[in-house]
């Protein structure tokens, strides 16, 4: 398989004792800032290191290097990496950076203050960065400034001042034992721009789009999950800081629903997603991202109307000479019993006729024409996604063509259906062994059996002439068209006379419920249908 155009890696981790998520996201981004420094104090050093401490603490306790991702490229290598090295989410503002690292150190010292007290260094360090995170909350074209390429589940701009909500909500997770769900979508640059996702002239990248598959892929994540994820919350973020545009997600559930498991003698919630899962997010993603919803609704209306198509070309065509001999050709080779008329029924070299037939009906189709268009360039779109698959089976175009449920077998059946009528007809609606196929000269079949049904059709008007019923003579010309095998089932009086029984038997019951007065309504409505219909 070749290189897909979009990778979804994902990772989870469980909650630990008196562990919060947001304070792992502060950790991150004060270790990140302090060592993009030049120049560090003495008191920025030991700082430095104690975040370091912690986040190799974190990351033993909740095994964050057990990362699961569905390909093995130098972008899946890349998107792990990425995963260790900013955890979930990475905001691409050093302010923010600043802000949460002074958060998360000030809550500690706080605690730690309450519980044992502080010495005179820790007692500094809190004077110290208690002025800086206020200074920098202070100013406010600061918290009022949009956080570049980062929204949630509850917002699609974030601000500065939106992180310390963030906190709480991840905060809330943890404090009900929410598992945290982190995952990479990677992508293949070339492929956004041949998408004009990513402009390759301005680079400009399209993020709105991003989001909204971002939103689809989240969804189809809440809903497939057993139990779906209950109060779902999560942040997003886009970055560009790499080769390739990529997205770091980060889910908690905020009234946790999972399974708790015991692993290694410790109790915790069941935090693995089946693959299934993990695919269907990532084929979610790429679908809404293409637009593949919106051309498989197309292909669906276009289904339908070539489906309607086939009758009625049928019709048009089958008095034709040339179509005749085609169609006495197939029918020849057709299977003895009308049973076997089933185009999944066929061999080879009969689906093949019966393919051909299907092009002939539909030669100057432009919905047949514009199906197969659309099938081939969403092929080409799942080729892009997922790389090309050496497996046939897996070839989405010939599926949907010549698949067992494909555009050819669909109108194969849909022919043969309408050639099973006219045998059935042209055999007088008799459930002969013989089919009519069997009782004349094979090259001149069509022929025959239309002859044979205009014929019963003849007769049968006539006998209705000579009737004297007008109101059955005023409902003929309605039913006797050009080939009656397709003619509207008829009502008799025997059926109309068990209806009103029914109805006398349903008055009797005096406690009626909802659904047999229901019925008596339906049983009306289509008395009197009929008998207007008779009149």
């Amino acid at each position: 398989m070749g290189r897909p155009a979009i990778i979804l890696t994902s990772k989870f981790s469980v909650p630990s004792s008196r562990k919060a998520f947001g304070r792992y996201v502060g950790y991150i981004a004060r270790k990140e800032a302090l060592e993009e420094k030049e120049f560090l104090t003495a008191e920025e050093k030991d700082e430095l290191s104690r975040v370091k401490k912690q986040v190799r603490k974190l990351n033993q306790e909740n095994n964050f290097t057990r990362v699961k991702s569905e390909e093995h490229s130098e972008r899946e290598a890349a998107a792990e990496k990425l995963m260790e090295k900013r955890n979930f989410f990475d905001l691409n503002d050093k302010e923010f950076d600043k802000y949460l690292g002074y958060m998360v150190r000030i809550d500690a010292l706080n605690q730690k203050k309450n519980e044992t007290g502080l010495n005179t260094k820790e007692q500094t360090e809190l004077e110290r960065i208690g002025q800086a995170a206020s200074k920098l909350s202070e100013i406010h074209p600061t918290k009022e400034k949009v956080l570049d390429g980062v929204f949630s589940s509850d917002k699609d701009i974030v601000q500065l001042k939106d992180l310390d909500y963030i906190r709480e909500q991840l905060n809330e997770g943890q404090e009900n034992n929410s598992v945290l769900w982190q995952d990479v979508v990677s992508f293949d640059n070339s492929f956004l721009k041949k998408k004009g996702i990513l402009s390759s002239t301005t680079g400009i990248l399209n993020e709105e789009e991003l989001q909204k598959a971002t939103k689809k892929m989240q969804s189809i994540f809440q809903k497939e999950m057993d139990p779906p994820l209950n109060e779902m919350y999560w942040v997003a973020s886009i970055h560009r800081n790499t080769d390739n545009v990529h997205i770091h997600i980060a889910t908690v559930e905020k009234d946790p629903r999972r399974k708790i498991i015991n692993r290694e003698g410790i109790s915790q919630p069941k935090g693995r997603r089946p693959q299934k899962i993990i695919d269907h997010m990532k084929s979610g993603f790429a679908n809404e991202l293409i637009g593949s919803s919106e051309m498989t609704k197309e292909l669906s209306q276009r289904r339908q109307a070539i489906r309607e198509a086939i009758q009625v070309n049928l019709t048009s065509q089958v008095e034709q000479p040339t179509f005749q001999a085609e169609i006495n050709q197939f029918v020849r080779a057709l299977p003895e019993s009308r049973r076997e008329w089933f185009y999944n029924k066929l061999d080879k070299s009969q689906q093949k006729m019966s393919d051909h037939l299907v092009d002939e009906l539909l030669k100057d189709n432009s919905d047949f024409q514009r199906y197969k268009d659309l099938v081939w360039k969403m092929q080409d779109d799942r080729q892009a996604l997922y790389g090309k698959s050496k497996r046939e089976n897996k070839n989405y175009a010939i599926n949907q063509l010549y698949g067992k449920e494909g555009i050819y077998a669909r109108n194969g059946n849909a022919l043969l259906a309408d050639l099973r009528k006219i045998d059935k007809e042209a055999n007088h609606n008799q459930r002969h062994r013989i089919s009519f196929k069997d009782k004349v000269d094979p090259n001149d079949y069509i022929q025959s059996a239309l002859k044979e049904i205009r014929k019963d059709a003849a007769e049968q008007k006539s006998k209705l002439d000579d009737s004297y019923r007008p109101h059955l003579r005023a409902k003929s010309k309605k039913s006797f068209k050009r080939h009656n095998y397709l003619k509207k089932p008829f009502i008799s009086q025997s059926q109309i006379r068990k209806i009103k029984s029914n109805q006398e038997k349903v008055f009797e019951k005096i406690n009626a419920d909802k659904e047999t007065k229901k019925n008596l309504r339906e049983f009306e409505k289509l008395q009197n249908e009929v008998e207007q219909e008779l009149e």
